[in-house]
């Protein structure tokens, strides 16, 4: 079974107050979203976390090889496609090289570590990357980065951010449900259209 996810922003205290999150502190939040992808997971499945597993800014520098280790929590295997958080890790930790940050994050317990990643399920060809205005036409694209901003649905795909499922994961079953949600009514309502 794939399962879904995005924005987690480990980490970073700042994310509960930004996002209006429901956690004492950070450790808070980091215990309850693992026991909750546990109870929702068998060893076998693979979670895709669509970018920013980590918070890493000007503010929050210092601790992110070691919240990467969190990924040990997880009770199925995590396959994280990067975020704008993980880019400036590249970027200025790892001398722009995709490669050295991909193994850093292998050796803290990654199964994988993709830029995007194409991914058929059942009869539908989904198209997985962190930013919604990377899609593509054809496609299904599941995306994050908005947070809660920008709702759950577009024309093009679903928002996976943590936010906006009660930071339970979305399942495979679960995201054929809201596309056939898509497809028989917010694809056909005027309104939906208008922004």
């Amino acid at each position: 079974m794939y399962l879904f996810t995005s924005d987690t922003h480990f980490g970073c205290e700042e994310i509960l107050k930004r996002e209006n999150r429901p956690f004492k502190s950070i450790k808070d939040f980091e215990t309850s979203i693992f026991q909750i992808w546990n109870s929702q997971v068998k060893p076998n499945d693979i979670i895709y976390h669509l970018g920013d597993f980590v918070n890493y800014n000007k503010n929050n520098k210092a601790e992110w090889e070691k919240t990467l280790k969190l990924v040990q929590r997880s009770n199925a295997k995590i396959i994280l496609i990067i975020g704008n958080n993980e880019q400036r890790i590249i970027d200025e930790c790892c001398d722009k090289n995709f490669d050295t940050f991909r193994q850093i994050c292998l050796d803290s317990g990654f199964y994988d570590v993709k830029k995007e990643e194409y991914l058929k399920i059942n009869d539908n060809q989904f198209y997985l990357n962190h930013y919604p205005r990377n899609y593509k036409d054809g496609y299904i694209n599941l995306f994050g980065h908005t947070h809660r901003a920008t709702g759950l649905w577009k024309p093009f795909g679903l928002n996976v951010g943590c936010d906006l499922n009660h930071f339970y994961l979305y399942s495979q079953d679960e995201i054929e449900r809201l596309l056939d949600c898509k497809d028989k009514y917010w694809d056909n309502d005027i309104d939906n259209l208008t922004f």
